[in-house]
């Protein structure tokens, strides 16, 4: 009695063995298919959209911001990443100027991931013509007999965010770099599109070249979608 019972415990074990072997492979295939289709499905916008998304809410925050506070705010913008400014009005003995906002984390400096590519056109001017980065010659002359204890110098911000709920016009367009678009789909980008009247417009995914196409009008596209 005791070999068979060996006999068949060995054989329950081997089967067993044989099922969770099964089962381990069938769980890490289920995990590799659950990390891959989420990322297969969006390699061609994911970036884009989650920068662009980030950008429209610290772009509202802003604007209220300026209507509560009725303080003028502003955004730097460029391929490299973006800062919102404010005007600095209180301190009598100086001219009003403006300032790196630095005390709201949502609205702190940010730099743009290199998987996405950004452009930028106010008042129906295109900022970035072209993909390539525009290469500067000659650098800006240096004071040196300026003063160190002087404080730096910021320009005057591209957007504007008045106190009146009032702006410039702007697009504001992200895509996702050619490494990070598919290649079985036609190139996509986002765009916030923001309107004198201080109306603010998010669009996306359009179809096309956000360097190209980042005034398009996309009217008939969005209907038929």
């Amino acid at each position: 009695m005791t070999a068979p019972y060996q006999n068949s415990m060995s054989a329950i074990t081997e089967k067993g063995f044989s099922l969770i072997e099964i089962l381990i492979a069938m769980a890490i295939i289920a995990v590799m298919v659950g990390v891959a289709v989420p990322y297969i499905g969006q390699s061609n916008d994911k970036y884009a959209k989650e920068e662009i998304n980030r950008l429209l809410a610290a772009v509202e925050m802003v604007r209220d911001m300026a209507v509560i506070q009725n303080k003028e705010y502003g955004l730097t913008i460029d391929k490299e990443g973006y800062s919102f400014l404010v005007l600095n009005e209180e301190d009598e003995n100086k001219p009003p100027r403006w300032e790196v906002i630095a005390e709201h984390k949502a609205l702190s400096q940010h730099e743009f991931p290199e998987e996405v590519e950004v452009n930028v056109a106010i008042d129906g001017e295109n900022v970035f013509k072209a993909k390539e980065k525009e290469i500067e010659i000659f650098e800006d002359d240096v004071d040196i007999f300026e003063d160190e204890e002087e404080e730096p110098k910021v320009d005057p911000p591209q957007i504007y965010f008045l106190s009146t709920g009032e702006q410039n016009q702007f697009t504001l367009a992200v895509s996702s770099n050619d490494q990070y678009q598919s290649d079985k789909d036609e190139p996509v980008f986002y765009r916030i599109q923001g309107s004198i009247a201080g109306t603010l417009v998010y669009q996306g995914p359009l179809p096309g070249n956000l360097f190209q196409d980042i005034e398009r009008d996309y009217s008939d596209y969005l209907e038929s979608d």
